[in-house]
């Protein structure tokens, strides 16, 4: 079995084909859709499921289904795995169309730190519109502790899902490092590429992650962190987030990796900033009210 990272880019797709071709079995990183397997087939457009699709990467999602669809004309079989955010649809199809919520066990605990989650983005969103940087940050904060809460839980009922699919290649964004090992657990032999990283020292770029999805990683391994070292962790993501390319941007000859480049280097300079240098530069990127 192969745990292949990745991330919703266009140009990491070459690099998922030349690996992923090798395998009979492919799990992407998706709740179940009923529209999916009729665009893999063709009885859909790939437009028209990208545009009945939940998706913040549409350009990603349509090179992707042409991908997934040329793989399924070869005979592979392709499966969307993702129970959590399955569940956590089924919580929101209900309360739209105002029935009972889902509650039994799995149902409730995604209820659970979806509450967490939710209220601390409530008060992260109400303080950037204050511009109170330090409430910010200590919202930021608050918010990365659940989120590494949710994706615990989301790498545990993956993982229990994809053992019962077997041998095959898992896609899963770079920030869900205890899949594999929950995967070994289960008595499966698990390799792991990290397709970013292996991309960045190929081009011989240092790859650095967002500080944000670091303190995650190190809050999901359970490992202590000193406030005064997460509260700075979260200002330079605040300044990462800030300063990162918000349109999708397609490979070229002339910037064949315009995302993984761009990502690096302001990944690499916001690390280099003080909790006051990140407050300074906040203010001067957003002003104040």
């Amino acid at each position: 079995m192969l745990v292949l990272f990745t991330s919703h880019r266009v140009e990491m797709l070459k690099h998922f084909w030349e690996i992923a071709k090798d395998y009979d079995t492919i799990v992407i990183e998706e709740p179940k859709d009923s529209l999916f397997e009729r665009m893999l087939k063709g009885d859909v457009t790939i437009d028209y499921y990208v545009e009945n699709t939940n998706t913040s990467f549409p350009i990603y999602l349509t090179y992707q289904c042409e991908v997934l669809r040329k793989f399924h004309s070869m005979g592979k079989k392709i499966y969307q795995v993702e129970p959590y955010l399955e569940i956590l649809e089924s919580i929101h199809r209900a309360i739209e169309s105002k029935q009972p919520l889902p509650s039994d066990e799995m149902a409730m605990r995604v209820r659970s730190i979806e509450k967490k989650v939710g209220e601390a983005w409530i008060d992260y969103q109400e303080a950037f519109m204050r511009r109170d940087f330090d409430a910010l940050v200590d919202s930021a904060v608050r918010f990365t502790k659940a989120d590494a809460e949710r994706f615990i839980v989301r790498d545990e009922m993956r993982a229990e899902a994809i053992a019962k699919v077997g041998d095959c290649l898992v896609e899963a964004g770079q920030i869900h490092i205890l899949l594999p090992e929950i995967l070994k657990e289960k008595g499966f032999d698990v390799k792991v590429v990290d397709l970013p990283k292996e991309v960045a020292n190929k081009l011989g770029i240092v790859f650095y992650l967002n500080p944000g999805n670091e303190l995650t990683i190190r809050y999901m391994l359970g490992e202590e962190v000193e406030d005064d070292e997460a509260k700075l962790m979260c200002a330079q993501s605040v300044i990462y987030v800030s300063l990162i390319p918000k349109d999708e941007l397609l490979p070229s000859e002339d910037d064949p990796y315009p995302h993984l480049k761009r990502e690096c280097k302001i990944a690499k300079k916001v690390r280099k900033l003080s909790y006051d240098e990140c407050k300074e530069l906040f203010y001067r990127i957003w002003g104040r009210r």
